[in-house]
């Protein structure tokens, strides 16, 4: 009898998330896809009907004559909540269960805002997507993710070097005792590729990775269509590979890393260093002559108009991301690879550089196979994972 349950415990859970993946699916699809007969089919897809989970969203007609049922996941059986804590900003949403965001809230983070503070604005934004009249349930569960080490059995962020002072934070007995919900945490770069996977450009690729790039540089990994975590959950530093073993320390304690080039703190710091050395009259105009108030998304607007200072920038983060992700891809062997967070919006000034500079250095036979994408879902991806991870809670049939 319990051998009985996993197994159909088992066949739950990847018939769920087939249904998930393609949107719309008939039993006649998932059959195909599982090699089960019908009646095994129906006996999984009752129970998820049954449940609300699954609800019939059309029908399809056939070569038979017969109208075939469709299912999808019902958004409105759920609700849970993602935050994203970056270097920059505190961005929550509330979502359904199928990934549709129902309210967004936003919070600027300066540079040295204490730690204290920083929490008290993350509760604040929980608790007022929480009580929201958008969501046609009760939320369960809460998603946080932060940049950096984190120990998600214990809901603990270890260390966000970019953020001051941040250290050892205990998020999960912080926030579960404010919001009186489950919480779970992740880090952030996984959080964006979880929405690339039931969101974004990644569905139905099983081996993929997904690039985070703004104040910090992070990599979200997926094998055989799961994440890849690493010991103690510590995959996907990219941004802390040496590509320059006698450059500029890191915060890290390293010398030469990725973020020391490529970062959108880096690029903030050349800019800082063109405005002063007299090499970019439009980065002037544009900080209004302070070179301290220089950020990437100026240097990205002043490659748009041309200038050749802020250009030659751009293109020469873009060789190091292409040449860290051909490196990454020689190990892996994704089929895509997902470019995503706040230095995208630089457009083809950065990804073309990125492009030649990957097929530049990845090994032939390997780069022939990988697709580079840019992420459509934006800002909020990270967050809008972070929901999606929480759901899971209730897709587990807790």
């Amino acid at each position: 009898m319990k051998r009985r349950s996993v197994l159909q415990k088992a066949k739950r859970e990847r018939i769920l998330a087939f249904v998930r993946e393609k949107g719309e699916s008939s039993r006649g699809e998932i059959a195909r896809e599982f090699s089960l007969d019908k009646k095994a089919v129906s006996l999984v897809v009752d129970g998820l009907l049954g449940e609300g989970i699954v609800a019939v969203s059309g029908f399809r007609d056939s070569a038979a004559g017969r109208r075939r049922e469709l299912l999808a996941i019902n958004g409105k059986h759920g609700v849970s909540i993602g935050i994203d804590l970056g270097a920059t900003h505190v961005i929550g949403v509330l979502s359904d269960l199928a990934g549709v965001v129902l309210e967004r809230a936003f919070f600027e983070i300066r540079p040295g805002l204490p730690v204290e503070l920083i929490l008290e604005q993350m509760k604040i934004i929980a608790s007022r997507l929480l009580s929201s009249p958008k969501a046609a349930r009760s939320v369960r569960s809460v998603g946080v993710c932060v940049p950096g080490f984190i120990k998600p059995d214990e809901g603990v962020s270890l260390i966000a070097e970019n953020i001051d002072g941040w250290r050892d934070v205990r998020i999960r007995e912080l926030f579960e005792a404010e919001l009186h919900a489950a919480v779970c945490v992740d880090d952030s770069s996984r959080a964006f590729a979880s929405a690339e996977r039931w969101l974004g450009c990644a569905k139905g690729v099983k081996d993929f990775v997904a690039l985070d790039l703004g104040y910090g540089i992070g990599l979200g990994i997926f094998s055989a269509g799961a994440p890849l975590r690493g010991t103690d959950w510590k995959s996907g530093e990219i941004g802390h590979t040496v590509v320059n073993p006698d450059g500029l320390p890191c915060a890290c304690g390293n010398r030469g890393c990725l973020e020391t080039v490529a970062s959108g703190k880096a690029i903030a710091r050349q800019a800082a260093e063109g405005i002063r050395a007299g090499k970019s009259a439009l980065l002037h105009e544009l900080t209004h002559g302070d070179p301290d108030a220089a950020t990437a998304q100026d240097v990205a607007v002043a490659a748009t108009m041309a200038d050749p200072f802020s250009l030659s920038v751009i293109r020469a983060v873009g060789a190091a991301i292409g040449l860290a992700l051909a490196n990454t891809a020689n190990i892996l062997a994704p089929s895509l690879a997902v470019l995503g967070g706040g230095l995208v919006s630089a457009g083809s000034t950065l990804t073309d550089p990125v492009k030649e500079s990957f097929h530049r250095h990845c090994m032939p036979g390997i780069r022939e196979h990988v697709r580079i994408n840019v992420s459509a879902l934006g800002a909020d991806a990270s967050a809008r994972g972070m929901a999606l991870e929480a759901a899971e809670i209730v897709f587990a049939g807790v």
